[in-house]
């Protein structure tokens, strides 16, 4: 993932609350497994294994993140774990073709989530965060952020 999308997916998170983080963490998903598939295409089977390494985690974070007082809990754990097993199988027998299934498992699920994060009007979960304004200078080849309030405590009162 290149440094610009970690910023991206960074910024989100410190602006999201609760439904919202699902969302993103199916959205960071979604980008290994869609860096995944075009190494696979490429033949580039270092990047390939590498994108899946830390595709797998975050399908672990899904799944400790459930709540199984609920019982779409159970069918949650089923999705993520075929998804988990795809990944895995996929890593072993070094075929990218598996991971289209495990893709619109996940696409579907990112959906569905971004559905629910739209009725949220829950409040942020991070308190203290900068406000980022884009678009307001550019630089010679890309977008620069201002930050609003940069001498604001940011961190714990003493």
């Amino acid at each position: 993932m290149t440094r610009e999308k970690k910023q991206e997916f960074s910024l989100r998170i410190s602006e999201s609350n609760r439904s919202q983080l699902v969302v993103i963490v199916f959205d960071i998903l979604k980008e290994y497994l869609k860096e995944a598939e075009q190494a696979y295409e490429k033949g580039d089977m270092e990047a390939y294994r590498e994108a899946l390494n830390h595709a797998q985690p975050v399908v672990s974070e899904l799944i400790d993140s459930l709540d199984f007082q609920y019982e779409i809990s159970q069918e949650l754990l089923r999705l993520y774990k075929y998804v988990l097993n795809v990944i895995s199988q996929a890593m072993i027998r070094k075929d990218g073709t598996e991971l289209r299934g495990a893709f619109i498992v996940v696409n579907g699920l990112a959906e569905a989530f971004e559905k629910v994060s739209e009725q949220d009007n829950s409040p942020k979960l991070m308190e203290n965060t900068q406000k980022v304004y884009a678009g307001l200078t550019y630089g010679k080849n890309d977008l620069m952020e201002t930050f609003a309030g940069q001498n604001q405590n940011r961190g714990f009162l003493a």
